[in-house]
């Protein structure tokens, strides 16, 4: 549970036995649950980390990107549970880190896949069916938008959105290029929108926050505007009393 010392959106399950073997292999493995780390550390894979089963944060991204820039994602084959999980991704691309992807066999997840292989299977398995995420990413919403124009649309506008956080102008230049050709859309229509994304990101970024200021300024004092006459003394305290009283005084 979250307490004081642990917060769950700044640790990745496994780093700490994970971190040497990620900078020797220049690569981490994510994966979503603790059981899958500790299968795969069984089959002789230890540069895989775990977000426990949380979306992706800031903190753990960065995390990682200590000690490699290179992050595969390994997902089961389940459609709706890699739909919410690639929505995380896009902090990754920001973060300017190389994301690839592998899909494993139907009815497997990282725990099951990595009891029934040793490292070295694993490890060529991933080899032959990693994908870079941004074609992953474009492949898999083509297939659920299928000929409606209006998801073709929204589909281009979130690729859009994912190729205009990375940071580096050649790497966006390249994904464009090749994100033209799958989803037969003109070069010069995507940078553009994307031209157009990367102004709002950098608006959003530049624009100063306000605070209210706790107390007036010198200024807000001297600009008040006082009273026209003074408003005259109180003099006649008879008129306080209440009149019982003034009889009874009397």
């Amino acid at each position: 549970p979250e307490s004081d010392i642990y917060h769950k959106s700044n640790e990745l399950y496994g780093i700490y036995f994970a971190k040497q073997a990620i900078v020797k292999q220049d690569r981490c493995f994510l994966v979503e649950g603790y059981t899958d780390v500790i299968s795969m550390h069984q089959s002789g894979v230890e540069n895989v980390v775990a977000s426990s089963g949380t979306s992706l944060t800031i903190g753990q991204i960065k995390l990682i990107h200590r000690f490699t820039n290179n992050i595969t994602v390994l997902y089961d084959g389940d459609p709706a549970g890699i739909k919410a999980s690639i929505r995380g991704i896009d902090m990754l691309l920001e973060e300017g880190m190389n994301i690839k992807v592998v899909l494993l066999p139907d009815g497997d997840d990282p725990d099951s896949f990595a009891r029934k292989h040793n490292a070295t299977d694993f490890q060529a398995y991933i080899s032959e069916n990693e994908v870079d995420f941004i074609r992953f990413k474009t492949k898999l919403l083509l297939e659920e938008a299928g000929k409606d124009p209006i998801k073709r649309a929204e589909l281009i506008g979130d690729i859009v959105r994912s190729i205009s956080v990375i940071p580096e102008p050649i790497v966006r230049s390249v994904y464009v290029k090749e994100c033209s050709q799958l989803l037969h859309v003109e070069e010069k229509l995507l940078v553009s929108e994307i031209a157009k994304q990367t102004r709002k990101l950098t608006e959003k970024e530049s624009k100063p926050v306000t605070d209210t200021p706790l107390y007036p300024t010198p200024q807000d004092i001297s600009e008040k505007k006082l009273p026209s006459e003074p408003e005259a003394p109180i003099t006649d305290y008879d008129s306080f009393i209440p009149q019982e009283s003034k009889e009874g005084q009397e």
